[in-house]
């Protein structure tokens, strides 16, 4: 006989709780009430926009919300596999995947808390990653220690650990990961992925830096085990300096806080399957139908910002990043914001890739959001900008200022990042491959940036 706890998740954030996931399987409906105390404390805040405190989401807006905490691809099919729970069971998937998801919220048991939880933490040696990323085809980079290690958004194989220095962890129980592992993908249409992102990363890294005196990029480096890791440091945690738990030979690993982020689709309240803006596809019966996340819909989301303007020139300065590397998969879960009780803020920049560097016939180069109409990077001229400028409501003085300051920025610091020494072999000549676009493309746009502001607003 089910009893009603069977169906029902309690949230977390660090020791608080914050609500209670119920999930009603005939109705096949979902009801999220949070804490009174939680709702009350000056620090409790909704865990997205459109899971309002007063519990008043719609089953449909609490199931796009928990989607989109779900891997995506390979590592959900390995997940459902593992776990013997299919797809469409996403209660069972959250309740099987939700200790460490992306953002502050554990979801454990009911009558579970996470003060029982012990921390539990064995090194990983480079030895081991080496041997795993070899294996990959026979036995899922996601599965460790018999159990599923990919708990966030996202199509690539990816592994959670805590890093010290070079030292890398398992960690469970009540201990998070503070950094994200990505090797080469499997897919040999697409070499020297890992070189790829840290150059793109690396340059949007020094683009924020001149321009704004601060880093708005997720920090990445590379391991080579010998083989190449792109190591991504989470905003979303971060370090206690007071708490360490003892791991192997007496080094301390330390605690990280997890801090409540959500992605741009959790932000406007799409499906991850609407993260493209053509949802449907670009078939000529279906290319019209643009109902997925589009740049219009991640803009209005200033309407939630606790410092609008800040926000509004973070998110153009990812604009620019994939107009200048051609970035065409940014899509709206490359978005994330920080969650706290005074609004939204845009957290920093990650998956930043120059896509077109792949065949086109085996990597799709079409843009994941349009520029007004244009869905081809080639085609987007002054005109498509200023559309976009038009439908984003961003001014369109501001954003020619910004694109051509950005730009004037990368044709100096592309050729700088080039010379990192961290690229070695192949990756060398890759690295200058995507360097002379990024410039040629910097060009291109200082001179469309003029005309952006010299429309009018009959011409859209």
């Amino acid at each position: 006989m089910n009893s009603a706890n069977d169906y029902t998740l309690d949230l977390f954030v660090g020791p608080a709780f914050v609500a209670r996931l119920a999930f009603d399987p005939e109705l096949n409906s979902f009801s999220l009430t949070y804490s009174p105390t939680w709702a009350a404390d000056r620090h409790g805040y909704a865990l997205s926009p459109h899971l309002p405190l007063d519990g008043k989401a719609s089953s449909s807006a609490i199931r796009r919300f928990l989607e989109n905490l779900l891997p995506e691809g390979r590592a959900l099919d390995v997940a459902c596999a593992h776990s013997n729970i299919q797809k469409n069971n996403i209660f069972g998937l959250i309740r099987y995947l939700g200790n460490e998801t992306t953002g502050a919220v554990t979801f454990l048991p009911a009558g579970q808390t996470p003060q029982a939880l012990e921390p539990q933490c064995r090194e990983l040696m480079h030895s081991e990653l080496q041997e795993r990323i070899w294996r990959r085809n026979e036995l899922p980079f996601t599965v460790w220690d018999g159990r599923v290690r990919m708990s966030i958004a996202g199509f690539q194989d990816k592994l959670l650990v805590n890093r010290v220095g070079d030292r890398l962890f398992l960690v469970d129980g009540s201990l998070s990961s503070t950094h994200i592992l990505k090797p080469e993908p499997l897919n040999t249409a697409l070499p020297f992925m890992v070189a790829n992102e840290h150059f793109c990363m690396k340059l949007a890294s020094r683009m924020s830096v001149r321009r704004y005196g601060q880093d708005h990029v997720a920090e990445v480096n590379i391991l080579r085990t010998p083989d190449p890791v792109l190591s991504i440091r989470r905003f979303d945690r971060r370090w206690r300096t007071d708490q360490f738990v003892a791991g192997p030979d007496g080094v301390k690993v330390p605690v990280a806080e997890r801090l409540h982020i959500i992605d741009g689709c959790q932000a406007t309240d799409i499906s991850v399957a609407a993260k493209y803006e053509r949802n449907l596809g670009n078939g000529k019966d279906v290319a019209h139908i643009r109902d997925g996340a589009s740049f219009e819909r991640l803009f209005a989301t200033r309407q939630y910002l606790e410092q609008p303007a800040v926000g509004v020139r973070r998110m153009v300065m990812w604009v620019v990043t994939t107009l200048l590397t051609g970035n065409s998969d940014a899509h709206g879960k490359n978005l994330s914001f920080y969650v706290s009780r005074a609004g939204l803020r845009v957290a920093e920049l990650y998956d930043l890739v120059s896509v077109m560097q792949y065949d086109p016939q085996k990597l799709e180069h079409e843009l994941a959001m349009a520029f007004g109409d244009e869905f081809k990077l080639e085609g987007v001229k002054s005109f498509a900008l200023a559309d976009f400028c038009e439908r984003a409501k961003v001014s369109r003085p501001f954003f020619a200022r910004e694109l051509a300051a950005l730009c004037e920025i990368a044709i100096v610091e592309a050729l700088t990042q080039s010379a990192d020494p961290v690229y070695t072999g192949e990756e060398v000549m890759l690295v200058k491959t995507i360097t002379d676009f990024v410039v040629q493309r910097a060009k291109l746009l200082l001179k469309l940036a003029k005309d952006i502001p010299k429309f009018k607003k009959d011409d859209f």
